[in-house]
């Protein structure tokens, strides 16, 4: 490990701690660049404190190595070591970011963008001598290229960045206008330890683990011009087989099944993924995986950034009985590197739709001074809000009736019996209003229909104000609106290729060993709870249309779709063919048929070891007694658990338990939960194999749900959470210090998602 108890080791102790102050004070970006100039400008006069592993430099390339790692993602450190006259080619880093010459010189040119798409240099060229620090960010000025002007002394940066650099999704430019995605790593090698672990911040850190394999993928990663025909790699030290991004590629194109499974936390996958590659974070697999790649051969490609989670949950995979499991050879530093396309934010494969859709077919949309005007005017409109009903109440525009996206078509003839009546669809943003606005058109409408441009986030962009808990819903539709609107859905089916099956064909599906078959209920929660079809799941179809990534986990699958009205699975069929899935609509789905009333019971694996169990009476008691001290710790979701915990739980996530446990307040008896008690169940054994003997580690079945069933009362807020929160994505608009510029940003990202499909060229979207 590196030596971190030397005087001089101090001066990066100190930084981090000031560092970590300061993100925590949340200051606007130009405060917050200014204020951190001042506490590196100390770290730059002195030149004993960085260990020599970490200025090494490569003979050909330029080399990043990670310092320190913020263990909420706020910031990272790094050393950029350039050898004589290395440089990197002209590129971004989309996010703030400071760059100080610690040893060497350092020159600088800024670029910028011609009207007719070529880089260009802007500015002087900024020549930087130790001491000296420069600032970029997406605000200030993010793009240009740096170089070592010396011609026989490596020069060592020390840089600050926003998040975590080496995970981040960033681009390099060709003076063309060209632009490429890569995400570079680190060149620190698997078994190097970054940093010492005793930095006195004010959260005891985690230091983050190198994010490539090789030095050749991060390389390669950053200069794609170097790359020949593949990557090159290091024999394995795992018995799995490797898939390259041609074998995954050209599987895609061949409609093969495949799942394509990113094993990391949700904010690191949002960050940059395949298109295709579905998130279920190595803490689920057990809990998730049957019900999601419900076939045990399906083919599995697994991959992370290097955080050496693949082989991890490859070997998970392999204990729940999958037989055909390979490594993403690189992972994603690989697959970039070879030329794959990589996506940020989630479900992408349904946003990128529905902006295809909306290229494609024109689909009319109303701005929101347009919207606007009509509402004040009070023409006649009526304006139907297509997100599911919690989403709608936590915000919409005042007037606005839910109408989840499912049931537009079906509900739209009643809600609007004059055919004069304008139809004007919203969401938050824009997939499920265009798609929305586009489905009552295939269904051939035939009011004037229109999506909301932006949705609310347009709506906010514009000063306008938006209304929380609103109550507005749909009422019951017309049995003469359902025939017209059914026989409109059943010719869009055929127009699609869809097939209508019985009930013998869809058994025949299910008992074929080679196929997945998905069979989803796709009317409302409540409709399938009254009654539904012996094991079918429930996925209303807006939501099923808008997170395919979720539902749909095996590429290439077939998903038979039903319902009760003959409307709403012919739309879902549809729409799931033109996204490139083999979708059926089963014909005779008939209510008295709909037995069942419960959900399918979850068919989960069994553990590596016997787990003791506890009841929600005993737990409480065993809270209560302060003689025999028992802890909670819950593993599930961490936005659950901000909201409602049991009291005095501390959250710890499951991936990072090893590393975080210390955190945790001594106990005689822990007892393990979650929000249903199914990824808690797995932890058990984690848990016991770090505690010392003689302490009891139990398990909490139903998880908190169990408690709250009991009447027990619960806790909120964050007090206890002992590991970051990455496990769930926050949007960069959300809770940001400039929010419309942020929100501008978001938007611009969904509209450049048609340019993104175009390069990665996989995606088998056929618009009717």
């Amino acid at each position: 490990m590196y030596e971190a108890t030397k005087p001089q080791s101090q001066r990066l102790h100190q930084f981090l701690a000031d560092m970590t102050r300061l993100v925590e004070l949340s200051p606007a970006e130009d405060e917050l660049l200014t204020q951190a100039q001042q506490l590196m400008a100390p770290l730059l006069t002195h030149d004993d404190w960085l260990h020599p592993e970490l200025a090494q430099a490569h003979p050909h390339h330029p080399q990043l190595y990670l310092i320190y790692a913020d263990p909420a993602n706020r910031f990272s450190v790094v050393s950029l070591v350039s050898g004589p006259g290395q440089s990197t080619p002209i590129h971004d880093h989309t996010v703030w970011g400071l760059s100080g010459v610690l040893r060497g010189n350092q020159s600088c040119q800024p670029f910028s963008k011609m009207s007719d798409g070529r880089w260009v240099p802007a500015g002087f060229q900024i020549d930087m001598l130790p001491g000296h620090i420069e600032a970029v960010s997406p605000r200030i000025g993010d793009v240009h290229k740096v170089w070592n002007p010396l011609p026989d002394q490596a020069c060592v940066c020390i840089e600050v960045y926003q998040g975590n650099i080496g995970e981040t999704a960033r681009h390099f430019y060709r003076e063309d206008g060209s632009r490429h995605v890569f995400v570079q790593g680190y060149a620190n090698s698997p078994g190097m330890p970054i940093a010492a672990t005793t930095v006195q911040a004010p959260v005891a850190p985690v230091m983050a683990a190198p994010v490539v394999s090789s030095q050749a993928t991060k390389l390669n990663a950053l200069h794609p011009e170097s790359v020949a025909v593949g990557v090159t790699t290091a024999t394995p030290d795992h018995p799995f087989k490797l898939s390259t991004y041609p074998e995954v590629r050209q599987a895609l194109l061949d409609k093969q099944e495949i799942a394509l499974v990113d094993v990391r936390e949700e904010q690191a996958y949002a960050q940059s993924h395949p298109l295709f590659a579905i998130q279920l974070p190595i803490g689920r697999i057990e809990a998730d995986a049957w019900q999601r790649i419900p076939r045990r051969d399906t083919p599995l490609v697994v991959l992370d950034n290097g955080e050496g989670l693949s082989v991890r949950a490859a070997e998970l995979f392999q204990r729940l009985g999958y037989s055909d499991i390979r490594i993403l050879q690189n992972g994603l530093a690989g697959w970039a590197a070879a030329g794959g396309e990589l996506f940020s934010d989630v479900n992408v494969p349904s946003k990128a739709f529905g902006e295809w859709v909306e290229a494609q077919r024109k689909t009319p949309s109303f701005s929101v001074q347009e919207v606007k005007a009509l509402i004040d005017s009070g023409a006649d409109m009526v304006l139907l809000d297509a997100r599911p009903f919690d989403e709608y109440q936590h915000m919409s525009i005042p007037g606005a009736i839910n109408v989840p996206g499912g049931e537009l078509v079906l509900r739209a003839r009643t809600l609007a019996p004059s055919a004069t009546t304008r139809i004007v669809v919203n969401c938050a943003g824009r997939t499920r209003s265009i798609i929305g606005a586009q489905s009552l058109i295939n269904a051939g409408i035939p009011n004037p229909v229109c999506a909301l441009r932006n949705g609310t986030l347009g709506w906010q962009l514009a000063g306008l104000e938006l209304t929380t808990k609103a109550q507005q819903t749909f009422g019951e539709y017309t049995e003469e609106d359902r025939k017209k609107t059914a026989a409109s859905a059943l010719a869009l089916l055929f127009r699609a290729g869809v097939q209508r099956i019985d009930r013998q064909a869809l058994q025949q599906m299910q008992a074929d060993p080679s196929r997945t078959t998905y069979v989803l209920d796709v009317r409302l929660a409540q409709e399938y709870a009254q009654g539904h079809l012996p094991g079918a799941v429930n996925v209303p179809g807006g939501q099923l249309l808008y997170e395919t990534d979720h539902y749909l986990a095996v590429r290439g699958a077939r998903v038979v779709v039903y319902d009760s009205d003959g409307v709403r699975a012919c739309m879902a069929a549809s729409w799931l063919a033109q996204m490139g899935w083999e979708s059926c609509v089963l014909k005779d789905a008939l209510p008295e048929q709909f037995t069942e009333t419960e959900s399918p019971a979850p068919d989960l694996p069994g553990t590596v070891e016997p787990v003791q169990e506890v009841d929600p009476v005993t737990l409480k008691e065993w809270l209560a007694n302060r003689s025999n001290l028992s802890m909670v710790i819950d593993v599930g979701s961490s936005s659950t658990y901000v909201k409602k915990h049991i009291p005095g739980a501390w959250w710890l996530l499951r991936s990072q338990m090893a590393q975080d446990f210390s955190r945790v307040h001594k106990a005689n008896r822990y007892v393990l939960t979650c929000d249903d008690g199914r990824a808690s169940r797995y932890a058990v054994a984690e848990l016991r194999r770090l505690v010392r003997p003689g302490i009891e580690v139990y398990w909490l079945p139903g998880g908190n749900a169990s408690w709250m069933a009991q009447g027990f009362s619960t806790q909120q807020g964050e007090s206890y959470v002992a590991s970051p929160r990455n496990d769930k994505y926050r949007r960069p608009y959300e809770g940001s210090d400039h929010m419309t510029e942020a929100m501008q940003a978001y938007l611009e990202w969904e509209h450049g998602l048609v340019e993104q499909l175009r390069k990665d060229g996989t995606h088998g979207f056929k618009v009717i």
